[in-house]
């Protein structure tokens, strides 16, 4: 386990380096404060928008993280060779993968919880929280971050509790404008199942294919899989049957993506056959982890018969 948590913790600390997930976090910021934008422009529905283009915008941003990181991070460690260097070492093939979905996981459940804290801020401030609260929760997050850095070596090491104080700071300033914090807290949790089961998607592909092929298979995979109810209930006459039985088919063979992103009344209230919003939540990450683990499991086998000679 030692080994796996070694490899998890340097793959987050070559992901958070990397220019490219700078770029999706500053796309993702832009696209958040961009929804206060679109609620001033709208009638009397500002709160729901900030609320539903907010989160739907951190799922897509979570997304394109776990297909970016899934696809690129395990190439790079064969194109540079470093891999011929590791392997030989007393760790195993599926340890090594495994290790790799963990820090992939990490740095995803980091751009959520940063996301999260951003929207919680965004939302109580949509909602007429008082200004103190709004100016000093980022002035102190932010002198707490300079400080955590100015004392530590290794400034990575901090982005996990940090991240996870943010979220907890912006939680406690919307409670204080009334925001209801269940369904967004309720929507953050899904994303992050949602990314760890895209990311052990990716890692399948990524363990036989190029970045370029990895994550357009993935992709499709998700996109794919965000259409399984429909496609699973679908009984139009004007497809044929064939055609049909075959969509019923891919809707039980893919990860149900649709799952995790619920209408705003399953995290609001009771949802028939799952209970209320926690128990609808737990059935949905319950799912995602046994996908992902038979996922993870699966690329193990496919990565342990690969020659890198």
């Amino acid at each position: 386990m030692d080994r796996i948590w070694a490899i998890a913790i340097n793959t987050f600390r070559e992901a958070v380096r990397d220019r490219v997930l700078y770029g999706l976090l500053g796309g993702a910021v832009a696209v958040l404060l961009f929804t206060l934008v679109l609620a001033a422009l709208s009638l009397d529905q500002q709160a729901r928008l900030v609320h539903d283009l907010g989160l739907a915008s951190i799922s897509l941003f979570g997304v394109i993280t776990a297909v970016f990181l899934g696809s690129s991070l395990l190439y790079k460690e064969i194109e540079r060779k470093t891999l011929y260097v590791i392997l030989p070492k007393p760790i195993r093939r599926h340890e090594f993968l495994i290790g790799k979905y963990l820090g992939i996981t990490l740095t995803g459940a980091v751009f959520i919880a940063l996301m999260g804290a951003l929207q919680l801020w965004l939302s109580a401030l949509q909602a007429g929280a008082p200004l103190p609260w709004l100016v000093s929760a980022p002035v102190a997050l932010a002198a707490l971050l300079g400080v955590g850095f100015a004392r530590v070596r290794d400034r990575t090491s901090l982005l996990l509790p940090w991240s996870l104080v943010a979220l907890a700071v912006g939680a406690v300033v919307a409670a204080r404008a009334a925001v209801p914090l269940t369904p967004i807290l309720g929507a953050l949790a899904l994303d992050l199942g949602e990314v760890a089961v895209v990311a052990a998607v990716a890692l399948v592909f990524s363990s036989f294919s190029t970045p370029f092929l990895t994550g357009l298979l993935t992709f499709g995979v998700w996109i794919v899989g965000r259409s399984a109810e429909s496609m699973a209930t679908m009984q139009s006459r004007a497809l044929p049957a064939t055609l049909r039985s075959v969509l019923h088919g891919m809707a039980r063979v893919v990860p149900n993506f649709s799952l995790f992103v619920p209408p705003r009344r399953a995290l609001e209230g009771a949802v028939e056959g799952f209970g209320g919003p926690v128990e609808y939540v737990t059935h949905a990450l319950t799912y995602g982890a046994l996908y992902a683990a038979l996922l993870v499991l699966f690329a193990c086998v496919v990565f342990r018969r690969r020659d890198f000679a």
